[in-house]
């Protein structure tokens, strides 16, 4: 999902202007809900009472400068006098924070005596340390004995290469002393050398000069050279010295600046808190926002930001909000969210003194509906991804915010994967706030126990939205009417207005229809498919039944006849006594007693039924059934048949019922059907069964509009048509209803 859909960031940009120092300013950088609901009602009563003494008195918050880096030197390393000078202003800034603090307040008095006091080592570094970052030599003796030494030197130097240049002003070039090299030297020409006697140290860029150290000097400048040296020693004592105490210190003072940057954090947060008129909530066991005001539209409208009373009663757990389009619903959502999460990150919210919150765990936000180029996903892809991931770790106590779930997809199949999203979210125990147009979706929160209902309000007067809730109510989207108030052509708001209303003759509305019509057609052709896979199936295991029974019967039989002839053989009473006692004659002799039955059920013989005898056109009614034989009374005759030889026939009552239904049964005028954009298995059905219904209606002609396309349809189709008997001929359509793209069918 995508990261920052609340606009945190914007919250944390609105407080940077009030932090001092780089320190606070990480600690912005890292604010975030915290982990628990007991460390953010600490940060409130920390907030509460710099709230106070704002108010009463301004704390110091001094602009510490960033000296982190210089904590983390090694033994051994060196700080600069001006790096010392940092260290030392920062540790004398953090312990006046603290006494500032000390002086009043309980919980931020705790936090202040956090920061350690370290005078000594400031001091340390302002007694040995100038203003101006060099080593002091107040408290160094030798240091002071080697700056004097070195500047009696360096004096009496200067004032022999002033004899020199008065001695030897023909051959200078520029009457000055500079230095090269670290000695000082003498700018001369090249034939310096009839004047006196010197090492040159280096020409100038024209190479007319020469910089000459003077024989007369060179003593005197290894000499300075040395003093330097030797007092640049000792100054790195010093400085060594003083590092030695702030690496032994660092963590101390680490601890220091971590505390200030909180303190600083918080003082910058009240600040904001206090110009926006924000207050700390209180926790609960329901969400009920009172004049709440986003952050972001706070800072953009000042006073014109329209507050928002946003609840979610107790025994409640979701809030569907409707409503017109550019209403505030998704302003809603968003104030939810970031009120939950400023709150969770110690601040105080932009809502008025007695907003209450519950303790939420995690805050989930899907409300782009953007495509996912980046992971080439569609914008319905990419919607669902979000919904199966939120899906997979929502967890009781969480909070679920949706924009309109569901979009990028056909409407009602939307509104369906919502309610399922909604209701699994829900049933986890989660809260969910979700915003929607869709009809199932409101609906679900009419039906639903624990789901409040609200609508943004809209003025029906001036055709614009008010930016405020209205509990127990659903909305509509109000689009035409806002665009109409946008002065939106007012032709294509009839247009649009019409082709919702289904009116009109237009091109489009009879596609549409045409379109509903063959999904209709298409829907019913693929439920009867499917009840006729099924009665196949249930068919194919009947007669894999029935031939098992037929061949296992066969074998039995087979069986019985073979004892029998064998039974021929022998006399003929031990052949019948013998045969009576078989047990397939037995069997058989049951399976003759349950013919009767059978056939009763099955073939809807029994006594008094009216049958026909198979092999002649001779009807009779059944007088006695037993044993599979049946007694028929037929012209004056009894006649005794097998079962097999006769069939029911219907008495003429049912002849007439069953041709009344018959004549009821004809189907009426069969209108074009329209398979456009199906595949040959999905049109053929279709087609087929509106040539029988025409048949039957006895009509001359039937339209079957296919369309153009690949031209695979068109062609399957009239390739069935050649193959049927009662089909005439087919045609092309006229030019003017689409030609080609249409077959007409003569039965």
């Amino acid at each position: 999902m995508r990261s920052d859909l609340l606009e945190f960031a914007s919250v944390k940009g609105y407080i940077k202007k009030y932090i001092v120092c780089d320190m606070g300013m990480t600690a912005l950088e890292n604010l975030a809900p915290l982990d628990t609901w007991a460390e953010a009602r600490s940060r409130w009563e920390l907030l509460r009472e710099m709230m106070h003494l704002i108010k009463t008195q301004r704390p110091h918050f001094a602009p510490l400068a960033d000296i982190r880096p210089l904590l983390t030197l090694c033994e051994g390393s060196m700080l600069e006098g001006q790096d010392l000078l940092k260290v030392a202003g920062a540790l004398k800034d953090m312990a006046m924070l603290r006494g500032d603090l000390e002086v009043d307040g309980f919980a931020l008095a705790d936090m202040a005596r956090g920061i350690t006091p370290l005078d000594g080592l400031a001091r340390e570094i302002d007694v040995n340390i100038l203003p101006t970052g060099e080593v002091s030599d107040l408290t160094n003796p030798a240091l002071k004995q080697l700056r004097i030494r070195f500047r009696q030197l360096r004096t009496s130097l200067l004032d022999k290469l002033e004899h020199i240049l008065e001695r030897v002003k023909p051959a200078v070039m520029e009457d000055i002393i500079t230095i090269r090299n670290n000695r000082f030297v003498i700018p001369m020409r090249h034939d310096y050398g009839v004047y006196m006697q010197g090492i040159i140290h280096d020409y100038s860029g024209s190479r007319h000069s020469a910089y000459v150290e003077p024989l007369e000097v060179v003593e005197d400048n290894n000499a300075l050279n040395e003093l330097k040296s030797d007092i640049r020693e000792e100054e790195q004592k010093v400085l060594m010295h003083l590092t030695s105490l702030i690496v032994h210190a660092a963590q101390t003072i680490q601890a220091n600046l971590d505390i200030y940057a909180m303190l600083d954090l918080l003082h910058a947060g009240t600040q904001w808190a206090l110009e926006t008129g924000s207050s700390i909530p209180e926790l609960g066991d329901t969400i009920q926002l009172k004049g709440a005001r986003h952050p972001v539209l706070l800072e953009r409208l000042g006073r014109g930001c329209v507050p928002l009373d946003i609840a979610l009663p107790n025994g409640k757990n979701c809030l569907i909000i409707s409503g017109p389009n550019a209403g505030g619903k998704t302003v809603a959502l968003k104030t939810i969210g970031l009120m939950i999460m400023m709150a969770k990150s110690g601040l105080a919210i932009p809502a008025q003194t007695g907003s209450r919150i519950p303790p939420i765990g995690r805050v989930w936000v899907e409300m782009d509906t953007a495509q996912d180029i980046a992971h080439d996903l569609s914008t319905f892809t990419a919607h669902a991804t979000a919904l199966k991931e939120i899906y997979a770790q929502v967890c009781q106590g969480d909070l679920v915010l949706l924009d309109e779930p569901g979009t990028g997809t056909d409407h009602d199949h939307g509104g369906a994967i919502a309610i399922a999203c909604i209701d699994a979210y829900c049933n986890k125990g989660a809260y969910v706030v979700a915003t929607s147009h869709s009809e199932l979706v409101k609906l679900y929160g009419l039906s639903q126990k624990g789901v409040e209902n609200a609508a943004v309000a809209f003025d029906d007067n001036g055709l614009k939205p008010l930016y405020t809730l209205q509990y127990g109510v659903i909305g509509s989207s109000r689009a035409f009417d806002i665009l109409r108030s946008i002065a939106f052509p007012g032709e294509l708001v009839d247009a649009a207005q019409d082709i919702v209303a289904r009116k009109g003759n237009t091109a489009l509305l009879k596609a549409m229809e045409d379109m509903t019509h063959a999904y209709e057609l298409k829907a019913s052709a693929q439920k009867e498919r499917d009840e006729v896979s099924l009665l196949k199936a249930k068919a194919e295991v009947t007669l894999g039944a029935v031939e098992r029974q037929k061949i296992e019967s066969a074998l039995k039989y087979k069986r019985l006849f073979s004892k029998l002839e064998a039974l021929v053989q022998r006399p003929k009473r031990d052949a019948i006594k013998a045969m009576e006692e078989l047990p397939e004659v037995i069997e058989l002799r049951e399976v003759l007693q349950t013919i009767e039955p059978l056939a009763e059920k099955t073939l809807r013989i029994s006594k008094g039924s009216p049958v026909r005898f198979k092999d002649a056109d001779v009807e009779g009614v059944v007088v006695e059934v037993s044993g599979g034989m049946a007694e028929v009374q037929s012209g004056g005759k009894r006649i005794s048949i097998s079962l097999d030889q006769i069939e029911a026939v219907e008495k003429t009552g049912q002849k007439a019922r069953k041709g009344l239904r018959h004549v009821r049964a004809f189907a009426p005028v069969v209108l074009p059907i329209v398979v456009v954009g199906m595949r040959v298995d999905e049109a053929m059905p279709i087609v087929e069964r509106a040539l029988d219904r025409a048949m039957l209606a006895g009509q001359e002609h039937l339209e079957i509009i296919h369309g153009s396309g690949t031209g695979t349809l068109k062609k399957a189709i009239r390739g069935y048509l050649k193959g049927l008997a009662f089909v005439k001929g087919f045609s092309d359509g006229p030019e003017d209803q689409g030609g080609g793209n249409m077959t007409i069918v003569r039965l």
